[in-house]
């Protein structure tokens, strides 16, 4: 990791090396507060700001990217070489990651015939999870948003 970051033009300090190793530590799609939590534990002397500025370069060197689900809360997710969807409860908050590599096909042929060059895929379904459905149901509660379907159809 410290190679790495040298050849990225950054340095690797005590307490970088901390935030980084605690990011690769924790589960996928941390928040700050949960990694600030988790660094806090090992060094009470590393400050919010730190762990938040850390954070932000481990994106900026390409080994995390954020993810917003209109929640309020950014989560930071780390980059892998196989392309992945998330699906989000809108309830208990968990996040599961999928398979998208069949899509990937169907949007960069889409995205060719609209003479468009994608970057990046980002596929986001929030919902409700099995678990959830099932505390819902022996509640015989309804859904927690007031959401209508929606159904997109593409044109090929």
């Amino acid at each position: 990791m410290k190679e790495f970051l040298r050849t990225k033009g950054f340095k690797m300090t005590p307490q970088r090396e901390l935030i980084f190793r605690s990011f690769f530590e924790l589960a996928e799609h941390v928040s700050v507060d949960e990694l600030y939590d988790k660094v806090r534990k090992i060094d009470n002397s590393v400050g919010y700001s730190t762990v938040w500025r850390n954070l932000k370069l481990i994106c900026k060197v390409g080994l995390a990217e954020e993810v917003n689900l209109g929640d309020g809360v950014t989560r930071y997710d780390r980059v892998t070489k196989t392309p992945h969807g998330h699906l989000y409860c809108m309830q208990c908050k968990k996040f599961i990651e999928f398979s998208v590599e069949q899509l990937v096909g169907i949007l960069v042929q889409t995205a060719g015939e609209h003479q468009f060059v994608p970057e990046n895929f980002k596929i986001e379904i929030q919902g409700t999870c099995d678990s959830c459905q099932k505390k819902n149901k022996a509640n015989n509660k309804p859904r927690t948003e007031n959401r209508t379907a929606e159904t997109t159809t593409f044109e090929r």
